[in-house]
């Protein structure tokens, strides 16, 4: 009996050391600004009317807009006009495709865009 609780102690003990580091909470803020429409247009190439917001992120933006206010040569220009915004190119762009049946309603798009 001694042996095994002297085993079972020596097992705990090794996995205890091996145990990664407990989960630490990470405090964020979130910032939000009132931003004129006219300003979210330019800064993102769609037309004013068509953007709902833009989110940012370190340097990948999400923009969300109507998808029945835009043209496809539009979106297709927007993230070239984002990232140029920020002195950066555009790294990757991903755009919702809206030819999908689910689209079909118009409604709200996302394209996530991020620059270099």
């Amino acid at each position: 009996m001694k042996m095994l609780s002297a085993a079972l102690l020596a097992s705990a003990a090794v996995l205890g050391a091996c145990a990664p580091e407990p989960i630490t909470r990470v405090e964020t803020t979130i910032t939000t600004s009132a931003v004129d429409t006219e300003a979210l247009g330019t800064a993102t190439g769609l037309p004013a009317d068509a953007v709902v917001g833009v989110t940012r992120t370190g340097s990948q933006y999400t923009v969300f807009y109507r998808g029945d206010a835009v043209t496809a040569e539009q979106v297709a220009a927007a993230p070239a006009t984002i990232c140029a915004n920020t002195a950066s190119t555009v790294f990757t762009a991903d755009p919702v495709d809206t030819t999908a049946p689910q689209y079909a309603g118009g409604g709200v798009q996302r394209m996530t865009v991020t620059c270099s």
